[in-house]
């Protein structure tokens, strides 16, 4: 097999719908997805505190990819089981790994990577990304900081299996830092228009997934030179953590430690833009 580099690459936003964005392209025969989310190879490069995890979420959707493939198949596919075991082994995260992910893509379909931690890449990262992809597409998703803050607080606390118990105990949660600088747009937005223009990165705005997703679908096609498609799950939601409240004094911190991203937002993108960043209740 001859390997491909993706065509189409999701930058993020954590928490901004982006498990929407793999699973519908998923569903489409025009769009070849790896058997996981989230490769992390750029910022397993350039970002050495995602080094901690970044073998442990591969081997995890390797495993989860190799599980529904024998669950779901009378016969293994030997190949498939083999490529998913060269995933794993080292090197891993290098170049050669990267373009073995899309080995098995046909030439029919384009490639997509859904990785959310690439907007966070440093300068050098964003410069290795347009020098390595230089024909790829990116796609920015972008939710309100607050709501996308609160979304990242509650995963956070459900993947830890933690409920606060007071609010001094949820604020010390609010104010780890992973939140803010998954969500520092004013920082990231400039680094990506800095190296991509609209012709190849697109901004899509949360809340209008939820309103409208057929229509999100054709913006989607029109920038990557798609058919018109509606695959499967275009009005679900997936991997959603809502079901934490949030505390009013936490939102409050949020409203005030993220008015700055809100503002750079609205300079950015204007008032439309920023009118469909939030899903509707």
């Amino acid at each position: 097999m001859i390997g491909r580099k993706p065509d189409l690459v999701c930058i993020g936003a954590q928490k901004a719908a982006t498990s929407w964005l793999y699973r519908v392209c998923q569903a489409r025969e025009d769009i070849w997805v790896p058997p996981f989310k989230e490769l992390h190879f750029f910022d397993h490069k350039f970002c050495p505190e995602n080094r901690k995890w970044a073998r442990t979420n591969l081997v995890q959707g390797v495993e989860k990819a190799a599980r529904r493939h024998l669950k779901n198949k009378a016969k293994p596919d030997a190949e498939y089981l083999a490529y998913l075991d060269r995933l794993v082994q080292q090197p891993a995260f290098n170049g050669t790994w990267y373009k073995h992910v899309f080995s098995r893509a046909p030439a029919r379909q384009i490639c997509l990577d859904v990785t959310p931690e690439y907007c966070t890449l440093p300068e050098d990262g964003v410069d290795f990304v347009a020098k390595f992809l230089r024909e790829a597409r990116f796609i920015y998703i972008i939710r309100d900081p607050v709501d996308r803050a609160a979304s990242q607080l509650r995963m956070n606390l459900t993947r830890r299996k933690i409920t606060p118990k007071t609010e001094k105990a949820w604020m010390r949660h609010a104010t780890d830092p992973v939140i803010a600088h998954r969500g520092d747009y004013a920082t990231y937005v400039p680094r990506w228009d800095a190296r991509f223009d609209d012709l190849r990165l697109l901004y899509l705005p949360f809340g209008q997934i939820a309103a409208e997703p057929q229509a999100v679908m054709r913006r989607i096609e029109a920038f990557a030179g798609l058919d018109r498609a509606d695959p499967w799950g275009l009005d679900r939601k997936f991997h959603t953590t809502d079901a934490l409240d949030v505390p009013e004094a936490v939102i409050a911190h949020f409203e005030t430690a993220f008015a700055p991203q809100r503002a750079f937002l609205r300079d950015r993108f204007g008032a439309g833009f920023m009118d469909a960043l939030s899903a509707a209740a």
